[in-house]
This record gives structure tokens, sequence and C-alpha cells, in this order.
């Protein structure tokens, strides 16, 4: 979900991809013996199962750090994420799946599924932390994941979003990414829906964990990366929700969902890094 990439985006990313392994070459990647941390792969929990790998420092420390990727798993952005924190000090918890994260269904309680199983899974990564600093970051699906996890998560200190809104109903709703747009189209066949606003009532009465509606986010230091021509996750609901949170930090782009994406990363991940060490001092 909200991950996807068109044709002609795949064909552009397949230009730009030397270029992007070259920056993870020259200021993420690390050999074995110069990196500072060790990357361990884990399954949690045991009825419900997360599945992460984690970067951990090599020096004992008091910051950690959980990264949700997009739809399709982790990916070398994420990595490079991981890598450049590790080095920074943090151990890391690239969350690679969770049970149940990847159901189809054209019922209506889909989504209060997926993202209750979001935050179990959130919360299973966090009852493995001992650190006292606990950040996230999250892109795309991940960042809506993350929206929710800063209204419920209580030992969150800090969250920071890349291309993440709300309400998350109004973004099932008018995405423009395929599957969402596919599932709009079987739900107006099975329930009958004339118009986006009862198909949006009829999602407001089966989901119960919009960002909007919660309030413990106030607690936190929280920041976003914002594409002011994403249609993906509409630009809208990107601004609805940094008028809610009122975050410290806001980096902002002149791009759809997908160069949000990687020009946050390309161009100011440094700056994201100091979000984080500016709140774990």
């Amino acid at each position: 979900m909200l991950a996807t990439v068109n044709p002609m985006k795949t064909k552009i990313f397949k230009f730009i991809l030397p270029l992007l392994v070259l920056k993870s070459l020259l200021f993420g990647c690390a050999t074995a013996k110069s990196r500072n941390y060790d990357i361990k792969e884990m399954t949690i929990g045991s009825d419900f199962q997360v599945k992460l790998n984690k970067y951990a420092a090599d020096t004992s420390t008091k910051k950690a750090l959980i990264i949700l990727p997009p739809t399709g798993g982790t990916n070398f952005i994420d990595r490079s994420y991981a890598r450049r924190f590790s080095n920074e000090g943090y151990d890391v918890y690239l969350v690679e799946e969770w049970s149940g994260m990847n159901e189809q269904s054209t019922d209506l309680e889909l989504h209060q599924r997926l993202y209750s199983g979001a935050q179990r899974a959130v919360s299973l990564v966090i009852n493995e932390i001992k650190s006292p600093y606990i950040g996230l970051l999250g892109t795309s699906v991940g960042a809506l994941h993350g929206a929710v996890s800063a209204g419920m998560q209580d030992r969150l200190n800090s969250v920071f979003i890349i291309t993440g809104g709300a309400p998350i109903a109004e973004i099932i709703i008018t995405s423009d990414q395929k599957a969402m747009q596919e599932l709009k189209k079987a739900r107006q066949q099975r329930y009958g829906f004339k118009n986006d606003t009862e198909y949006r009532a009829a999602l407001d009465k089966a989901f119960t964990l919009e960002p909007l509606a919660m309030s413990q986010h106030t607690n936190k230091a929280l920041g976003m990366a914002i594409a002011t021509e994403d249609e993906t996750v509409p630009t809208k609901t990107q601004n609805q929700l940094q008028a809610f949170w009122k975050p410290q930090k806001v980096i902002s782009y002149s791009s759809d969902h997908f160069w949000g994406i990687i020009k946050t990363w390309w161009s100011t991940e440094g700056e994201i890094v100091e979000f984080f060490e500016k709140n774990a001092r």
C-alpha cells in the first residue's frame, strides 16, 4: 500500500540507481571491519511475529531508533538510514514484516486490522528496547503507521515521518495508488457506495485509529518531510497532519510521492539525524 511505482518511474529509477548506490557506497556502506555496528536478523513474538534486522552499535548506547519502511519491505534507502544512525551510536531496529501485514480484502474492517497489527508490531519491538530514548522513522505507509504510533506508543520520544498524512480514511479514498483505486471500485460494487461521502462515512465507522483523533503526540518531538505535489499520500493530508501536529521540524520538496522520498533521503538525511540527535541530548 502507498509505495507502488508506475512503469515510467521504474525506468527513471533505473536511470538514477547508479547515483543512489554511489551515495550509499560513499556515505553509508562499511566493511565488517570498519563499521561501528553489527547486524543481526531477529524474529520476535510467538503467535504474532515480527521480523527485523537489528543494527547494534558496538559501544554501549542509550539511543534506539525503529524504522518502518514503505510497502514491499525494506530497501536500500531504509538500510542507508539504519547504517547512518548506527554509526551515530544508535541501536537501530529495521522492521521487515509482521504477521498479517500483507492481508488483502474488500471488507471495510481491513484497515483496522492492518493498522492494529502494525501497532502490535511496534509494541513488540519497543519491548525489546532497553534504551531510555526511542525514536521512530517511517516512510510512506511506514509514515502512516508512524503517525498512529505517535498517538499511541507512550515510550516513543521522537517521531519523524516522510510523506505521511491524515486522516488515513481520506488517503485511502483519494490516493492515486493503483491498489487503492482498485479497492475503491471493488467496495463500490460490494457496498453500493454512490459517492466518496458515503464511502468515507463507512470507513470512519470501521476505522478508529485516526492520528487526528489522538493526543499522545503532544509529549513527543515530531518531524515531517512533505512532498508538495503528492497524489499518493495527497499533499492536502500531509498539510492537515502538519497543522494538527505542529511539528518542530518540517522539510518540504516540490515533488510527487516517489521523488519526495528520494529527495528527502538524498539531500536531508543529515537533517533527519540531527533532529533525532537534538532530541536525544
